[in-house]
């Protein structure tokens, strides 16, 4: 066990132990040790390079019907009676109109490839020469390559769970993420391209690889043409899949389903989708980017399998909303921060209770080779960048992104030039419905900390042009 563990289960033995005197019925501390490095990118060199140990507790009390919560950076004792007090005063204001009670211990399964000491201690200095390999090969890649700007996290992170149930679980893992924006000038023509990427191990990180693909989409925009308004095939690189990944996640939880968006909430055991549509959460995969042997409150981890050949199977549960409806766990507890405003810090996050959100959601792999969904591509686009994207409708389902980077044309199974900014309107669920091709390899693509394994899918969709 590690100094930081060691530290951490005698701060949450002593919290539960302050709880338990002062009268609650139940308690669980969650606790996290987060060492973050991060390096930005600036006008092609270092901006800053930093090191943060973040460590930290988040306590949920039961005081009978009432859920309280609250959480501190400070493990001395003065400040663990503080958090309790807090815990049991924010208890009084939320009365549960449903019998609750947290997770019980239970067997933790093992998952593969989630820690990397090589990368848990690569030095401060091999950090900065990793991410300005992602700026060389940019600059590299052409002579009209101008600027880049870009990040590299590096997160070592140790977690455990406590609570009066006896549920005892430890988690660590190591995960980076690498992203660049490069931009490219001719003559009065600016364009800009950018590429991210994430993994659990030293090995995944491919900086050049990185710094090339930026900087081809930055290149390949500088001269471009605008397209007619219509309904399009379209086929979605790794990155916009992933949105699409993305706030089909969402639409599965029951918080966000309550509060922002009812689209699927209906239409459990009904086709929502294309036959070649799965869409599975497995944590236990291993390297996966969001793959842990436990979620965030303790529970262990499964694979679900959430739309199944187009139909939709399930929702995702949390001990909380699963409470709620009268639902077994799915072990899908995650403590993301939803407050507008609030920056995410990398790592697991000890300041907020959880949310019952897919931990590491991917689309099944299909029967296409990428290069196959091109070449049976008759008159069509390639969309590999999504900006600005929104379900404009919740309840109907509209959807919109700004397709500013990275749009191509596509004619006889060949791209024959770049796109104008352009802007696709369409329906989520007619562009789930009408997807003909699936890849069959997935990567791992995202931005801002949010990644998944995702392959390349073909559909249709309304884009128009913006002047």
């Amino acid at each position: 066990m590690s100094s930081a563990l060691v530290n951490l289960r005698e701060a949450g033995e002593t919290v539960l132990r302050i709880a338990e005197k002062r009268g609650v019925s139940e308690a669980e501390a969650f606790l996290v040790s987060n060492k973050v490095l991060t390096v930005r990118l600036v006008n092609n060199a270092v901006f800053e390079s930093k090191g943060v140990h973040d460590v930290g507790v988040g306590l949920r009390v039961l005081k009978g019907s009432m859920l309280g919560f609250s959480s501190t950076a400070d493990l001395s004792k003065g400040s663990l009676e503080k958090l309790v007090d807090a815990a049991v005063a924010t208890a009084k204001a939320r009365k549960l109109p449903f019998k609750y009670s947290f997770p019980k211990p239970d067997k933790v399964p093992k998952v593969s490839g989630v820690y990397d000491k090589r990368l848990a201690e690569l030095p401060s200095e091999k950090a900065v020469d990793v991410a300005y390999e992602m700026v060389e090969a940019s600059l590299g890649y052409d002579k009209k390559v101008v600027d880049n700007a870009g990040v590299l996290n590096i997160v070592d992170y140790e977690t455990l769970i406590l609570n009066t149930h006896g549920v005892s679980t430890e988690n660590y893992g190591t995960f980076f993420e690498a992203s660049l924006s490069a931009t490219a000038k001719s003559g009065k023509e600016v364009s800009e391209g950018s590429d991210a990427t994430a993994g659990r191990s030293l090995k995944e990180l491919k900086p050049k690889s990185v710094g090339e693909k930026a900087a081809e989409m930055a290149v390949s925009g500088l001269k471009t043409h605008k397209l007619k308004a219509d309904t399009y095939t379209v086929i979605l690189d790794y990155e916009p899949t992933h949105a699409i990944i993305g706030y089909l996640s969402m639409l599965v939880s029951p918080l966000f389903a309550k509060l922002f968006s009812p689209l699927l909430l209906d239409k459990v055991g009904k086709k929502v989708a294309s036959s070649q549509v799965s869409l599975a959460d497995d944590p236990l995969m291993p390297n996966g980017v969001g793959s842990a042997p436990v979620d965030d409150e303790g529970a262990p981890s499964k694979k679900n399998v959430i739309i199944d050949k187009g139909v939709l199977k399930t929702f995702v549960y949390d001990s909380f909303y699963g409470a709620m409806e009268k639902k077994r766990t799915t072990a899908s507890a995650v403590r993301a921060s939803l407050a507008v405003g609030v920056s995410s810090f990398p790592g697991k996050n000890y300041n907020c209770e959880n949310v019952p959100v897919p931990r590491n959601a991917y689309f099944e792999a299909g029967k296409w080779k990428r290069e196959e969904i091109l070449e049976e591509t008759k008159n069509g686009l390639l969309v590999q960048r999504f900006h600005y994207t929104r379900l404009t409708n919740p309840t109907r389902g509209d959807f919109t992104s700004i397709l500013r980077m990275g749009l191509f044309a596509v004619k006889n199974g060949e791209i024959v030039g770049a796109v104008a900014k352009s802007r696709l309107l369409d329906n989520l669920l007619n562009m789930l419905v009408n997807v003909d091709a699936v890849s069959d390899k997935l990567i791992v693509a995202g931005s801002w900390g949010d990644y998944t394994h995702t392959p390349v899918i073909r559909t249709k969709a309304h884009v128009t042009p913006i002047d």
